[in-house]
């Protein structure tokens, strides 16, 4: 029966925040770390503590939090020398990387740059020689992020071994982009004791405090919002026309490139809010109640280089689909994850321009804590 509903799983927010994770042949990444080698299988601890054992081919790749990862194709068949490679792993120091990295498929490219603009199509970022460059996503296999975060773009089977062939280069191109910031400030001119510092003139509009408690509450509402919709867009007995306008309304919430992912046996993938919401009309239900219980930023807004701000929340979401009878047919709770962001815009009162700010969904994702 489960099977049938996945499209409400998301695996993996994208734009979320770095932790340790374990991809498994179901093509799931998992919240969690491995503890122990064993002749042929290995043993992981998810979020929630409990100690698993599954055979050495369920896993793929390890990712640390500060985007370091190992392919269980490279562990050695001996237990112990198996061990001693888990341990020195997630004892390894800080990537402490400036750039971002993108591995290409074929030709089996590693690329490094800084992301400057990201769409479910496109990659554009500044290489490492300060160029514009762009690329289709549907040629890139997986992408490191600078801050740990990484996000694998096609089928994990077929990623795993591209990494493990590209594993070296991507540690060498790590090295490299290390030493030429290290060279980089070794070489700074020095400032002159009477020469006063430099004041930029900041163009980016702030949040006072009281704004700032404001539009972290208003985030929060933007999610008690988009649940009440989905309760219109899901109920059997609403007309049509109201469904469709829950549908417009919901989709008002949002960034126009959001989208939902959704996990089935064929694998992961992502869908435009609007065609998500589609196929929400079409469960097979009487009514769906949709709520939510420990909603909270685990990631506060901050302030980005574009001068938004950015944030994830986070939350247990219960999902009851409601036979004609009125008993429960499927119920299911799964750990969310809702991208914020605040967008500053120039609004004219009096003939006087003033700085408003609007808050929008981002992408969705659910955290999957144990492979199926």
């Amino acid at each position: 029966m489960k099977n049938l509903f996945t499209f409400l799983l998301v695996l993996f927010a994208l734009p979320g925040f770095a932790q340790d994770r374990i991809w498994l042949d179901n093509g799931n990444p998992v919240q969690a770390k491995l503890s122990r080698a064993m002749d042929s299988k290995l043993e992981w601890i998810a979020s929630d503590g409990i100690p698993r054992i599954y055979h050495r081919k369920r896993f793929l790749v390890v990712f640390a939090s500060s985007g370091q990862f190992m392919v269980i194709s490279e562990l050695n068949e001996s237990a112990n020398k198996a061990q001693s490679q888990i341990e020195a792993f997630y004892k390894s120091p800080p990537r402490n990387v400036s750039q971002d990295i993108i591995i290409k498929s074929v030709p089996l490219t590693v690329l490094t740059g800084n992301i400057s603009y990201e769409s479910d199509e496109v990659i554009n970022y500044l290489s490492a020689e300060g160029n514009a460059a762009s690329i289709n996503k549907e040629e890139v296999a997986t992408v490191i992020y600078r801050d740990g975060r990484h996000e694998i773009l096609r089928d994990v089977v077929d990623v795993a071994p591209l990494l493990a062939l590209a594993h070296k280069e991507i540690e060498k191109k790590e090295r490299e982009i290390v030493k030429k910031e290290q060279d980089k400030s070794e070489v700074q001119p020095a400032v002159k004791k009477d020469q006063p510092p430099v004041v930029k003139e900041q163009t980016k509009p702030f949040l006072t405090d009281t704004e700032y408690k404001e539009y972290s509450a208003k985030g929060i509402r933007r999610v008690d919002e988009f649940t009440s919709y989905l309760r219109i867009i899901g109920d059997k007995t609403m007309k049509s026309e109201e469904k469709n306008k829950a549908v417009q309304q919901a989709l008002s919430l949002f960034e126009p490139q959001a989208t939902v992912a959704v996990s089935s046996a064929k694998g992961v993938r992502k869908y435009p809010v609007k065609e998500y919401l589609n196929r929400l009309k079409l469960l097979p239900y009487a009514k769906i109640n949709i709520t939510w219980n420990e909603v909270k930023y685990v990631s506060e807004l901050k302030q980005e280089a574009d001068g938004n701000y950015y944030g994830i929340i986070a939350g247990q979401q219960v999902f009851e689909g409601f036979a004609a009878n009125g008993k429960v047919a499927y119920g299911d709770i799964t750990k969310k994850n809702i991208r914020v962001k605040l967008e500053s815009y120039q609004k004219t009162i009096d003939g006087k321009d003033t700085v408003n700010w609007e808050v929008l969904l981002g992408n969705i994702g659910v955290e999957t804590n144990e492979g199926q």
